[in-house]
């Protein structure tokens, strides 16, 4: 893959060493009014992308005013700043992946997968399995309390209903966290310090600290960043302001022109949409232009795959059901996917393979525990870490996918698909923080959902039918990953290595910020829901949209289609597989031998 060098400066490092009590507190107040503010956003308002994709704008508009008041504090009191930039740095590093969690990323499609499938079952088959193999410790299945949920209640929240499960599921969630944290923890170095990855998204923010050390720049960076910013705050200000007052007007960026075919076969080109994002025109400019082109190129060339599909009557050319249809490209990404996964491991295998060993002790001698280096160029480097302070983040990936799967085993779901499922979901997560480190796209999409690539190659026999319905209650994980949690953990981490701050007790912080966020917004978003309704909600938000109706829904329609018409075995969904992880290394191995090919895996794998 491309090693691209930061915008910034890639061996940068914000002098001052922040002091852990002060970013400790300041980072645990915060996260209160933070996930408070995106419940009232992103439900009750609606519309607002409060916890919206990374950058998210809820900790994007309370750290500026944490500067504002910082800066404010210091001139009335004529004394340095009370945070210093390092200290600020980690603050926002920590309240980014907080807002990621708060909403869409964690928080609604929780809540509504517990209430969904009770109350969109329809037909005896799904109204029987989800009646008498989803029990009353896993989900809602009060009938009076999932209608509540969704169509408004008079009466406060069913607590005794939502106890139960939801004391049961943060057991599953407490060890799933800390295994994507952690995971993130180990890669750190190599994406950071070996690979200098160019983390586009981080480079506003460290920019503004960088801009607050030098005077001599100072004015200049300052009227850059205005100019920069005024353009699209002007343009999406509309549609926020709209948002909370519906008089103002809301100019239309988003236009779907999919009427205009509606012919066969160029309807199976649908959605087609022309859509003008000035705040994501902006964040892409930096990114590198052959990843840029290859999502250009690549979409185009699966919109033609569909096409020819439809005309020679191999199918109707539409892809995205409960089963894999021609041309196969969600499976192709999926190939792609675990392509670039095995890659990025392979890449890192030097820098894990000493953790394990320092990890497990298995050589007394320090200096042999770390004799194995990433590259030629970081051996003198590599020579001197330390990788015993990476013990704690080994185990807690170890154990926390090892919880994950004994969760899952005493839920009902065999071992072996837990494994492929949440093993599939890890080597997503692991690419999609790829393409945003190394490629600035924050509007990122998995490639398909892990029941369905699992069932499309083994058939729908190979699993029970209370496992098939338990499977229900998993779509919330990987159905709408613009609000992944380990993307923005990736990008928090270089924040937190440009601040110089102790990555065991960074991570620490992150994961109890995290908690704590759970706790603060199932708390707070359970009554709103319970006013007004999600229903009456949902269209006025595309977020809540998707976790309140379509994550359940499709998890519902998808369990009813695989109990009415069993999934069989497809040869054909593993020969998509097979090509897309073999274009996907044929591909790297063309960026590898030719200086300047112009496409790129990572591309490829995106527009699946």
């Amino acid at each position: 893959m491309l090693k691209n060098n930061s915008p910034i400066t890639q061996n940068q490092r914000i002098p001052e060493q922040p002091r852990p009590v002060r970013v400790i507190a300041a980072s645990i107040v915060g996260v209160i009014p933070l996930t408070l503010f995106v419940q009232w956003s992103d439900i009750k308002v609606g519309g607002t992308m409060a916890a919206g994709p990374f950058p998210p704008l809820a900790a994007c508009l309370l750290w500026s005013l944490f500067l504002i008041l910082n800066r404010l504090a210091a001139k009335a009191f004529n004394k340095s700043p009370f945070f210093t930039n390092s200290e600020c740095l980690i603050i926002l590093a920590i309240w980014l992946v907080c807002n990621t969690v708060s909403g869409r990323g964690m928080v609604h499609p929780l809540l509504a997968s517990l209430a969904g499938p009770m109350y969109y079952a329809r037909g005896a088959a799904v109204t029987s399995a989800i009646s008498h193999q989803i029990p009353d410790w896993l989900a809602i299945t009060d009938k009076s309390a999932v209608r509540g949920f969704y169509e408004g209640s008079s009466s406060s929240v069913p607590w005794k209903f939502w106890i139960r499960p939801l004391a049961v599921w943060s057991l599953f969630f407490l060890p799933f966290i800390l295994g994507n944290i952690c995971m993130c923890a180990l890669f750190e170095r190599v994406w950071i310090k070996n690979e200098r990855l160019a983390f586009p998204l981080t480079a506003l923010p460290l920019a503004l600290m960088e801009g607050n050390l030098s005077g001599s720049n100072l004015p200049s960076f300052r009227w850059s960043v205005i100019l920069g910013l005024s353009v699209p705050l002007l343009l999406h200000g509309f549609g926020a302001v709209h948002a909370y007052i519906p008089a103002i007007p809301c100019i239309p960026f988003f236009n779907d022109i999919s009427d205009l075919l509606h012919a066969a076969p160029w309807t199976s080109l649908n959605p087609l949409y022309i859509n003008i994002y000035p705040l994501l025109i902006g964040l892409t400019l930096l990114a590198p232009a052959d990843i840029s082109l290859s999502v250009w190129f690549f979409l185009i060339l699966n919109k033609i795959e569909i096409l020819i599909t439809s005309v020679s009557g191999w199918n109707d050319g539409v892809s995205g059901g409960a089963t894999a249809q021609p041309p196969y490209l969600e499976e192709q990404s999926a190939g792609a996917f675990l392509a670039l996964a095995g890659i990025l491991v392979w890449n890192a295998r030097h820098h894990l393979s000493s953790i394990a060993k320092a990890s497990y002790n298995f050589r007394r001698d320090s200096n042999s525990a770390i004799s194995a280096s990433d590259s030629p160029k970081s051996m003198s480097s590599e020579k001197t870490a330390d990788y015993k302070q990476f013990r704690p983040l080994f185990f807690g990936f170890v154990f926390g996918e090892a919880g994950v799967l004994l969760w899952c085993v005493s839920t009902g779901i065999p071992l072996w698909f837990a494994a492929a499922f949440f093993g599939f979901i890890l080597m997503v997560s692991l690419v999609l923080s790829r393409l945003m480190a190394e490629g600035g796209i924050s509007w990122i999409l998995a490639p398909i959902l892990p029941d369905k690539l699992i069932l499309s190659l083994t058939g729908s026999a190979a699993l029970s039918s209370l496992a098939l319905t338990r499977t229900v209650l998993h779509a919330q994980h990987l159905r709408d990953t613009r609000q992944l949690l380990t993307p923005s953990v990736f990008q928090s981490g270089k924040l937190r290595d440009a601040s110089g701050f102790s990555p065991r007790l960074f991570y620490f912080l992150t994961m109890l910020c995290v908690a704590l966020t759970l706790v603060i917004g199932v708390v707070s978003a359970l009554p709103i829901f319970y006013h007004h309704g999600a229903l009456s909600l949902a269209p006025n938000s595309d977020g809540l949209q998707m976790s309140a109706t379509v994550i359940p829904l499709t998890g519902v329609n998808q369990l009813s289609s695989r109990l009415l018409r069993p999934v069989n075995p497809s040869p054909a969904a593993g020969l998509g597989v097979l090509s897309g992880a073999g274009i996907t290394l044929v591909l790297s191995l063309l960026r590898l031998r030719f200086t300047g090919w112009p496409l790129h895996p990572l591309g490829y794998a995106l527009t699946g």
